[in-house]
């Protein structure tokens, strides 16, 4: 990579799917098992709840541990996203344009016409999405690529071998 020209160069502006799966790999826990952690709880108060016998104190744990799972769903699945969808239609997510390009030892983000410069060493975690990465810096800046971004399959490869560790 040269220090004048970037090596990649990518200028995008995300739409609303795009961003449900950047917010879902940056709110929801980086790896697949944190996802199911207070799932698996609730259902733990429920098989507890049978465990004591459902005639007695147990059918108050398996009443408890059935409304927070109910209460989870709801807000995963329901709340979160239709919030989001607000948001993201209230403010045009949408309509900015954004960017990022590539450079030897460090990248320059553009969003919102103001342009940010970090080292790769800043890079706390970087994920990938069924339609985004997702790259968080350690100030907790999160930047979100879309992957129709690329004109090539060269510039991703070059992307991801950019921000694995």
């Amino acid at each position: 990579m040269s220090e004048t020209q970037p090596a990649l160069s990518l200028r995008y502006s995300l739409n609303l799917e795009e961003s449900q799966d950047g917010f879902a790999l940056a709110t929801f826990g980086k790896k697949q098992l944190t996802r199911f952690i207070t799932p698996l709880v609730s259902i733990g108060i429920i098989v507890w709840g049978f465990y004591l016998g459902f005639n007695g104190v147990g059918r108050y744990y398996v009443a408890l541990g059935a409304f927070f799972l109910i209460l989870q769903l709801i807000m995963r699945y329901w709340f979160l996203p239709m919030m989001f969808k607000r948001q993201f239609v209230k403010y045009q997510f949408g309509k900015s344009e954004q960017g990022i390009e590539l450079f030897q030892d460090y990248a320059e983000i553009y969003a919102n016409g103001r342009k940010q410069i970090f080292n790769y060493s800043e890079v706390q975690n970087f994920a990938i999405g069924k339609l985004t990465y997702m790259i968080e810096l350690k100030n907790r800046t999160v930047i979100i690529i879309p992957k129709r971004a690329f004109a090539h399959a060269a510039d991703q490869t070059v992307f991801e071998n950019t921000f694995k560790k």
